[in-house]
């Protein structure tokens, strides 16, 4: 064969002939790219359900890889294998930054996503893609390019075709948006003040927890001049002495007060609200809005109370002294008086109506207050969370929502 009968880069042979045909090279492109395609067209759904700009994102990739995979076999030309690297070199460089530091726009924008067999299977064929685009653009192997494509065509489709279908059929695959921004980037070593709760009271991860504005809640209490430590002795008695008039479920629902969130959680209690709630006005630590139980029969006992700081745009002036750690929860969805889905799991507006649900994209200040003598939280008294709430196995295991497993 003369040098100009060779085959030059971004072609290939199918026969020892030297005949034009569709080689291997060009049928493994056109299956992966189309693999990938196609399962971010099956994603696109679940992104929209999260956020716009990734459902948007996820269709850009889908037309743009099914298109080259199209084109690979109708088109073939150097441009084509250069499109096909520089999209796959983008999904690939995408997918790292959502996976590490969290994609810049978005709701999710900042917000690393887990890593899940659908995604890593369509990152690993993305990869695929960019190798032999490059290969076909800069020359195939020597023969390579001469196996009949009715030979061995299929042998790269098929097995595209199975990788894809065991991305798509694995468990991750339904919600996968929901799960890979479910149960990311919770590290503890990166909580701060405006973040809490990465890990449970057992030390588990606990998935999409993300609380706002928690003010300083981690940091060691500061040390108080004696008027102040004063002023808060006389606040804390008032607000024990109130708890004591409530010391049962019964005693409060008597009072009107009525149990949200659905019921008990582990080192949060069950809250019953009424009293100042109704009432407003300033902070007054006789007048609190919700009373903690240990349980929701009638008989559970009075553990704490929580405050609330209705309309402050910043943290508002509570116990005296600088320790009473004020928070705030995003993304809340209630129906009635039960929440539907975790708070702070990064629940959108769009999920939570499709429930049925009433969407709180932020809520209300609000501060635990545990004064009740044998309940006095290790983590101080005015922690997010009490460990000395457990479920009645001793554990701190929830279900789905937050509650003990099994109520």
């Amino acid at each position: 064969m003369t040098t100009l009968d060779r085959p030059r880069p971004g072609e290939d042979t199918d026969h020892a002939d030297g005949t034009a045909g569709i080689g291997l090279g060009r049928w493994a492109l056109a299956a992966v790219l189309a693999g990938a395609g196609a399962v971010h067209v099956a994603m696109a759904p679940s992104h929209f359900g999260e956020s716009t700009a990734e459902g948007l994102g996820f269709l850009v990739a889908a037309w743009l890889q099914l298109g080259l995979g199209v084109a690979v076999l109708l088109r073939p030309s150097r441009s084509v294998w250069g499109a096909a690297i520089a999209v796959s070199a983008a999904a690939v460089a995408a997918w790292l930054v959502s996976r590490t530091m969290g994609l810049p726009f978005g709701a999710h924008a900042g917000h690393a996503e887990s890593v899940t067999i659908v995604d890593g299977l369509t990152v690993a064929i993305e990869g695929a893609a960019a190798v032999l685009a490059s290969a076909l653009l800069f020359g195939l192997p020597r023969g390579v390019g001469r196996f009949r494509s009715d030979r061995l065509a299929l042998c790269s489709v098929v097995g595209v075709v199975a990788l894809v279908s065991m991305a798509l059929a694995a468990p991750e695959a339904r919600g996968h948006a929901e799960n890979a921004h479910g149960d990311h980037g919770l590290d503890p070593a990166t909580t701060s003040d405006h973040h809490h709760g990465t890990t449970d009271l057992n030390g588990h991860e606990v998935k999409g927890v993300k609380a706002q504005d928690v003010a300083h809640e981690t940091e060691p209490d500061k040390p108080l001049d004696p008027a102040t430590r004063d002023k808060l002795a006389q606040e804390l008695v008032a607000a024990r002495e109130v708890a004591m008039k409530y010391p049962t479920v019964a005693d409060a629902t008597r009072a009107g007060y009525f149990l949200v969130g659905g019921g008990f959680g582990p080192g949060a209690g069950a809250h019953y609200i009424g009293g100042g709630f109704r009432g407003g006005g300033g902070f007054d630590p006789a007048k609190p809005p919700t009373l903690i139980y240990d349980g929701v029969s009638p008989t559970s006992r009075v553990v704490g109370l929580m405050y609330l700081g209705m309309g402050a745009e910043g943290a508002p002036e509570g116990f005296a002294g600088p320790n009473d750690h004020w928070h705030r929860h995003s993304g809340v969805c209630t129906k009635g008086a039960d929440v539907i889905f975790p708070v702070d799991a990064d629940v959108t507006e769009a999920r939570c109506k499709a429930k049925g649900g009433n969407f709180i994209a932020t809520t209300t200040w609000m501060v635990h207050a545990w004064v009740v003598p044998g309940w006095e939280s290790p983590a101080g008294v005015f922690s997010h969370e009490n460990p000395n709430l457990r479920c009645a196995d001793g554990t701190f295991d929830t279900d789905d929502i937050g509650r003990c497993e099994g109520t």
